[in-house]
């Protein structure tokens, strides 16, 4: 029989195989009200474990579960190779109790581990990336064994369609991963500023020194200007400059050389602003554009179909655009406002990814199916 735990992974995965069925159904969205749609969601939302069962598989507790057991040894081309009145789960519904079960060891330990934090949240969504990123591999893997099956084309037609929809999810949580240590970064950054900004103060006070003469050392010092970098230097003088006082001349004064190493040691932060270079709109231009240079050269070859030609230009583009934007990433730190910059690029990326697996997987699948139709032409020629 099947442990309480498994239970409560199969009942997660089928509520959300039941959700997903519900939010796309256009035959719902027809026939309900906006009111009853949002009713039917939370309802599926409660469903329990014996509802879930009844609904998907039409079986009692004792059948399905024997039956669910034995399938548990399946590949998952063997799921999708099923045919006729064999019963055996859906495809959809299996690969997020196999990803459910997959994460849960692993998100469990994120909360043993580690207190309430955002680190738990990264740690969390780290494990779902890893489990979706294995899922994403084995559907890949398991396309070339529907050739072992009675019908070979709707087994891979069945995979393809996980596999695209596992890849994109795989995209969306690395976003998602990058997104949560950025908002990590802006915390640790504006912790960081306010303790620089208290330790310039504890120095500015213990040197017995007005804020304007540190900056004028700063500003003068030959061995500050000798030891660091422009960048860095200029950071260094943000910290005091940002000090408020009343001051309002600058008096020249003469160091000791113990001040001088003190204030050598100091630590500094800053940004300097360099705006981004292009926005979505270029991006959407930039693709266009090298789509279609490359949709001309598909005229003038003989070697494939048009149509894969076409699916390999679509891919590239979107690989293209994922290229610009991660050059764009590299950039953020030196912006204005990195965290901004970030947010803005990781946003464009989710879409980009999303787009570039999708395609890859179209063209690879149309690639392996215009080969096959080759080599048989040519064994039969041979013949």
């Amino acid at each position: 029989m099947i442990q309480p735990s498994d239970r409560k992974l199969i009942t997660e995965a089928g509520i959300e195989y039941i959700f997903n069925i519900v939010l796309e159904s256009n035959i719902l969205k027809e026939k309900l009200s906006f009111k009853e749609h949002v009713s039917l969601c939370n309802d599926v939302k409660n469903l329990q474990y014996e509802e879930v069962v009844e609904l998907i598989f039409n079986e009692g507790i004792r059948a399905f579960e024997t039956k669910f057991s034995k399938f548990l040894k399946y590949s998952l081309a063997g799921i999708a190779g099923l045919v006729g009145g064999v019963w055996g789960p859906p495809l959809a519904m299996f690969t997020l109790y196999l990803y459910r079960k997959a994460t849960d060891t692993c998100v469990r330990s994120c909360f043993m581990k580690i207190p309430f934090s955002s680190a738990r949240k990264i740690c969390k969504l780290e494990c779902q990336l890893n489990a979706a990123k294995k899922m994403e591999k084995d559907l890949r893997s398991e396309i070339s064994k529907c050739s072992q099956f009675q019908n070979p084309k709707k087994c891979e037609r069945k995979l393809q369609g996980e596999h695209i929809k596992w890849a994109k999810r795989v995209q969306l949580l690395i976003v998602r991963v990058n997104q949560a240590k950025t908002r990590e970064e802006e915390k640790l950054r504006k912790q960081r500023t306010s303790d620089l900004t208290k330790r310039a103060k504890q120095l500015r006070a213990s040197l017995d020194l007005s804020t304007n003469q540190i900056k004028t050392f700063i500003v003068e010092n030959e061995n500050v200007r000798k030891n660091l970098t422009f960048r860095d230097h200029l950071k260094l003088y943000s910290i005091f400059d940002n000090l408020q006082e009343e001051e309002q001349e600058v008096q020249q004064i003469k160091m000791d050389p113990k001040k001088e190493k003190m204030l050598r040691t100091v630590l500094y932060l800053g940004l300097w602003a360099i705006p981004i270079p292009f926005f979505n709109d270029l991006i959407n231009y930039i693709v266009k554009k090298y789509s279609f240079g490359c949709a001309g050269k598909c005229y003038s070859q003989r070697k494939f179909s048009k149509e894969l030609c076409y699916k390999q230009c679509a891919y590239l583009g979107a690989k293209h655009a994922v290229k610009l934007l991660n050059e764009q990433l590299s950039k953020c730190n030196k912006s204005k406002d990195p965290i901004k910059c970030k947010k803005q690029i990781y946003k464009m990326l989710a879409d980009w990814k999303q787009r570039e697996v999708e395609r890859k997987i179209k063209f690879e699948s149309t690639l392996r199916s215009e080969l096959a139709t080759q080599k048989a032409r040519a064994e039969k020629s041979r013949q």
